[in-house]
């Protein structure tokens, strides 16, 4: 409160003033015209005696003697003059006096030029630091004090108004020469620029078109904000931010985020070269080549994404890594880089992460029914340990925050157990608790403390070591849920890779339950996609029986289409959805696992439980229309 007023203060002290000077001059005047308006009034009024008295001597003598018509109308003749008179007296007594109003006005300029100057340096000053109290006093109160002055000396105001003028310059032109000196050119005022740019506003308000750009050079080209986040002070996020804003690649960075945006890219790849930079861009998970860039404007653009990272700029061999902000379109993004010396040059990987789409369902992660009512009896189970895996950047996070989200956490407690470093999106009534790796920390270090809180589920995404996995899987003996996950290509290579921690089979084994797995497939493009009718063969191979499905999709060949679809920019896929494996664990994989732990043996086990694998579950949204088979079988090679 105390800084809206001071901030304030000024402005309100200006007002103020202005109006008790137009009050002060507008009293003086009024008394002026009281003290007129009584003198008249007495002289009409002894008028008026006198001529009662000649009027009741007229009518004396007219009693006396008989009127004639001549004096008759005589009589009426000059009451009608009298009449007329008194109206033009009023009238000339209620005339406006222009001259007042014409005082007035020119007060009331000058007045509200002070007031809006003065309120101007008060903001102005605190924005760019420049001493606002200072200039507060300066621009204030020798315009204030002068001004009170005149009000009540005995001044034409013909002397009056120049006075406060020439005071209201002094005072202010000062102040307009220091902004001008502290600020970006395009940031100045009462230069040439600015009168500019003021006429072709003023313009612009009756309709006629003028070109006044007072831009700076970084605010042209894209409208993208761009922000210095690789530092560790905020003091030199800001200096590499200005030092960014000088170099012509600024605008070309803006240019790089737009075209990014554009065309729903997640990543691009600058590969540089002695001759040009070759660039590819990730789009649904899937490299595209670019247009290649010119070395010349790439190694400015190169620059300016260091600078604003906080990266060596010079530094063309040694991998680095860094990141700055961006805002677009009202989106915030965080761009992360990563640098690195090659055999040819230099490769740059700038990634683009935006506002990520929220999952709320399994429906909407594109789970099938059946699988959804089979994993949620096994996330609402008392005992055991359940793993989610996928492949890395195939939304392990995402799968796993929707089960949770999914199941009942009401009726049981839940504790994750995460690094302080690496924090997960927050899910409510699940107690987080967290170790600093850093500080050698492991989830076994918090272990004997959760113990004695008596949870009945443990989410530990990441097992760490041996000594850690042990001491959960050990849990599941005293009926405790273990949810966590790890990195793999399918769910038998997932159950190989907690092996593969030297966690004993024995301790394992008995209390693992499940193994959900998932997969990123893209979407074929509703507005672009072209049906065909599939030959019987490939029906066959696909497992569809014959006459179930008319019709299967594809992306649209070059030649027929006339222009790229601006749904998809011509990828002819938009979008990604799941496909899913789950591998419930039985006797006879507990069996392989203990006795001969093989990657091909596991998987020969689940299809003989006939668990649906990856390919069966693609296989689904092939026949459905959502993807096509060249997507299918480009994600079941990866």
């Amino acid at each position: 409160m105390r800084r809206m007023l001071l901030s304030h203060a000024p402005i309100a002290a200006a007002v103020l003033l202005a109006a008790t000077a137009i009050l002060g001059l507008v009293a003086h005047r009024t008394a002026w015209a009281q003290t007129s308006a009584v003198e008249v009034l007495e002289t009409q009024a002894i008028q008026s005696e006198a001529g009662g008295e000649t009027r009741g001597r007229r009518r004396n003598q007219q009693n006396q003697q008989p009127a004639s018509p001549r004096t008759a109308k005589a009589d009426l003749e000059r009451a009608a003059q009298d009449a007329a008179s008194n109206f033009i007296s009023q009238v000339e007594q209620l005339s406006f006096d222009i001259k007042l109003l014409l005082k007035l006005l020119l007060l009331f300029v000058i007045l509200w030029m002070w007031v809006s100057a003065t309120d101007w340096v008060n903001r102005d000053a605190q924005i760019y630091k420049l001493g606002h109290m200072k200039w507060n006093a300066i621009v204030f109160f020798p315009f204030a004090i002068v001004a009170l002055l005149l009000v009540f000396l005995p001044l034409h105001s013909l002397i009056r108004a120049p006075i406060m003028f020439v005071v209201f310059l002094a005072t202010w032109i000062p102040y307009v020469l220091v902004h001008n000196k502290g600020v970006e050119p395009h940031r100045t005022v009462l230069t040439g620029s600015w009168w500019r740019y003021v006429m072709a506003s003023l313009a612009s308000k009756v309709g006629l078109k003028v070109s006044a750009d007072r831009k700076a050079e970084y605010e042209k080209g894209a409208p993208v904000e761009l922000f210095a986040m690789g530092a560790e002070d905020v003091t030199t996020d800001n200096a590499n931010l200005l030092s960014a804003r000088n170099s012509p690649g600024y605008v070309l960075v803006k240019d790089l985020i737009v075209d990014m945006v554009r065309r729903r890219s997640e990543r691009v790849l600058l590969d540089f070269t002695q001759q040009a930079v070759n660039v590819r861009l990730e789009i649904d998970g899937v490299w595209h080549n670019g247009e290649a860039r010119d070395r010349e404007s790439s190694d400015v653009m190169l620059a300016v994404m260091k600078t604003l990272a906080n990266m060596g700029v010079k530094e063309r061999r040694k991998k680095q890594r860094g990141q700055f902000g961006a805002k677009y379109e009202d989106h915030s993004f965080l761009c992360p880089v990563t640098s690195k010396g090659v055999a040819t040059g230099e490769q740059v990987v700038v990634s683009l992460r935006g506002e990520q789409q929220h999952f709320d369902s399994y429906a909407a992660l594109g789970m099938r029914e059946g699988l959804q009512n089979q994993w949620s009896e096994l996330m609402a189970s008392d005992v055991g340990v359940l793993i989610f895996s996928t492949m890395p950047g195939g939304g392990l996070t995402t799968i796993t925050n929707v089960s949770l989200e999914e199941t009942d956490r009401l009726m049981r407690d839940f504790v994750a157990i995460e690094e302080v470093n690496h924090r997960e999106a927050e899910i409510q009534n699940i107690e987080v608790h967290t170790f600093d790796a850093s500080a050698g920390e492991t989830p076994a270090t918090l272990m004997p403390k959760l113990i004695r809180s008596y949870p009945n589920v443990y989410v530990c995404r990441d097992l760490v070591n041996i000594e850690s996995a042990r001491l959960l899987f050990n849990e599941v003996n005293d009926d405790r849920l273990v949810v966590t996950s790890i990195r793999a290509k399918d769910t038998a290579e997932a159950l190989l890779r907690v092996l593969q921690m030297k966690v004993p089979a024995e301790e394992f084994v008995p209390v693992v339950k499940a193994v959900l797995y998932q997969r990123l497939i893209r979407t074929l493009c509703p507005d672009c996609k072209v049906g065909y009718t599939p030959p019987p063969d490939v029906l066959k191979k696909l497992g569809i029986p014959a006459g179930k499905v008319e019709q299967l999709f594809r992306p649209p060949k070059p030649e027929e289409i006339d222009k790229p679809c601006r749904s998809c920019q011509g990828m002819g896929y938009k979008g990604r959805t799941g496909i899913f494996e789950l591998l419930v664990i039985n006797d006879q994989i507990r069996e392989i696992l203990v006795k001969q732990p093989k990657l091909d043996l596991l998987k020969k086990a689940a299809r003989a439980s006939h668990q649906r694998l990856l390919q069966e579950e693609g296989i689904v949204l092939v026949a459905k229309g959502m993807t096509s088979i060249p997507e299918l079988m480009r994600v079941l090679k990866q």
